[in-house]
């Protein structure tokens, strides 16, 4: 949708001299939705499409302000998205579970949740990646909370200076040296292995990508997940304990 959005956008620019708004494009979808071979397009969710139409506007907005380059098109390989607003989603109970209900999805899917949530959420976006694993993420209202100082109100503010480096990850002013853990090194073997199981898979089939080629792509993929998993994991436990240990970074 938001690549179908795009390249009419563009060509309209480009080729008729009209700029389209949201509210064309949206126009348009309902026209698309009747057509024999996107009429399928009617059984997702209209609010999931609409908001890939908001996103491409946001995207122009952020274009013609400066802050991004001109919009580009979605490739399929990449973080899959759709977004839920309004009553397209809810949460609900089950067996004394708390499951999720998306709009023109059947029945309700399981969440493993990583978190209570603060409130009621006011929208979630559903991305499948790369290596085929799906994450929800919802927008809630939560009010944050300064930390305490270390020292007490009353007594100095601990600061400390943060040089990043290479051979180490970073080194504090403190003397403390925080080691690079080097999560592709410790994987690179595994993922040599995978990748090479890969080349020598047929890439194409009769009707696109073979399912062993693509089974092995998602191998792949998940080491790739699991490098970037740890790293983010390993630098979010270090920034918060840095925000916990000092006043001023």
């Amino acid at each position: 949708m938001y690549n179908w959005a795009l390249e009419t956008k563009t060509k309209a620019y480009y080729q008729d001299e009209e700029s389209l708004s949201f509210t064309d494009l949206s126009s348009r979808l309902t026209s698309k939705k009747k057509e024999e071979e996107t009429e399928w397009l009617s059984e997702v969710s209209a609010v999931t499409l609409q908001q890939s139409l908001r996103n491409l506007n946001q995207a122009f907005t952020n274009f013609f302000e400066g802050r991004a380059e001109y919009p580009s098109f979605k490739s399929k390989k990449g973080d899959q998205t759709a977004r839920y607003v309004g009553t397209a989603f809810d949460i609900r109970e089950e067996n004394g579970k708390r499951k999720l209900r998306l709009s023109k999805m059947p029945g309700l899917i399981n969440i493993r949740w990583s978190r209570e949530l603060p409130s009621e959420p006011s929208s979630c976006t559903v991305t499948k990646n790369a290596a085929g694993q799906y994450h929800v993420c919802f927008v809630c209202t939560e009010e944050v909370r300064r930390l305490p100082r270390v020292n007490g109100e009353g007594g100095d503010l601990e600061f400390v200076g943060v040089d990043l480096g290479i051979e180490s990850l970073a080194v504090l002013s403190t003397g403390e040296k925080v080691e690079n853990p080097r999560w592709f090194e410790n994987e690179y073997k595994r993922l040599r292995r995978e990748q090479q199981k890969l080349s020598r898979k047929e890439k194409k089939g009769p009707d696109g990508p073979s399912n062993n080629w693509e089974r092995q792509r998602q191998r792949v993929a998940k080491v790739h997940q699991r490098i970037q998993d740890r790293r983010k994991d390993f630098i979010e436990k270090l920034t918060t304990r840095l925000a916990h240990d000092f006043d001023v970074i």
